[in-house]
């Protein structure tokens, strides 16, 4: 694939609207180092240095968006908690519009403890996460749905789905009643083909097998996995990604073997599949072939991977590896 070619994309990636319909949650880290053996217990005592909040699951698909250019907006559901407050004020530091957001319940939160030695990278010891026992309940939903006329005007939709019950396939079409022309990216977790008529969607391999009963063991097993689900969910074109081999393309054209950018040793995969949905979805609104997004995409993971956290790919970043 031409660097020229995929150059020229993403200077068609600023202004597009994308509307992200999704589980909004945040990544709490709590920063420590090391300070002595407890005599309780054979553990070690870590020092708190500091408690930070950053934007997570579909949160962070909108991050990746924005600083990919795009005029997003996102619909979904974030708690009555501090938490919550501070995922709003990020968006609005971003210049992110929150008319689409539901205020109910408790936010998702993961936690991670991190520590390590003031002068190198912390290492991630422990992660809990913070969930509702619930699904959002009949008036919570009902209100996203009153709120789906965000997407009006919108060229892309993004459902992000982890399984926490705001990214349902009925929010999806009230949001295409107002979007009618528009494109449909789907990475959902559990429910990958609930989907209908989407444009891409974007599982990695385990979440895929999973969804179809299969085990993948080869190349071509991986191949006849993305042919198979394209078929059953009625999509498009099925982008899987494999790690550190790479992603695999199955479209109209067939199956395409796209090969890892840049390194193999991968610092932190939290968040690849954020940027991978992002980037697909403003590549095909930038007009690019689904091949040509896969391969962008690719790249942007192959950034994503080298940031410790779930961290956006911003669009300078994208466009400095495209022309190396």
């Amino acid at each position: 694939m031409a660097a020229m070619d995929l150059a020229r994309l993403l200077d068609r990636f600023k202004g597009q609207k994308v509307v992200v319909l999704g589980d909004l949650a945040v990544d709490c880290y709590v920063d420590t180092r090391p300070s002595r053996l407890s005599r309780e217990a054979p553990v070690m005592i870590l020092r708190y240095e500091g408690r930070r909040y950053t934007p997570g699951c579909a949160a962070n698909t909108i991050m990746n968006l924005r600083t990919l250019g795009a005029d997003v907006v996102p619909l979904g559901v974030v708690g009555d908690d501090e938490a919550g407050a501070s995922l709003v004020q990020a968006f609005r530091d971003a210049g992110i519009p929150d008319t689409g957001i539901v205020t109910s319940g408790r936010s998702v939160v993961k936690i991670r403890l991190m520590s390590g030695d003031t002068h190198r990278p912390k290492q991630q010891i422990v992660r809990v996460d913070m969930e509702p026992e619930k699904a959002p309940g009949k008036d919570t939903l009902l209100e996203l749905l009153a709120r789906a006329a965000v997407a009006e005007g919108a060229k892309g939709i993004v459902v992000s789905d982890y399984g926490y019950g705001a990214a349902a396939p009925g929010l999806l079409r009230a949001a295409r009643e107002v979007a009618t022309s528009a494109l449909v990216s789907v990475d959902s977790h559990l429910a990958i083909g609930a989907f209908e008529g989407a444009d891409m969607l974007t599982p990695n391999e385990w979440e895929a097998a999973a969804y179809m009963g299969v085990n993948v063991e080869t190349d071509e097993d991986a191949a006849d996995l993305a042919r198979s689900l394209r078929t059953r969910a009625g999509a498009a074109a099925v982008l899987l990604t494999r790690g550190n081999r790479g992603m695999l393309l199955a479209d109209g054209e067939g199956v395409h073997m796209v090969p890892i950018a840049g390194s193999t040793e991968i610092v932190d995969p939290s968040g690849a599949g954020d940027t991978v949905v992002a980037t697909a979805t403003m590549a095909r609104l930038a007009g690019a072939t689904h091949l040509e997004a896969a391969h962008l995409s690719n790249i942007a993971a192959s950034i994503s991977v080298m940031k410790a956290g779930a961290q956006p790919v911003t669009l300078d970043e994208l466009s400095e590896a495209v022309r190396k």
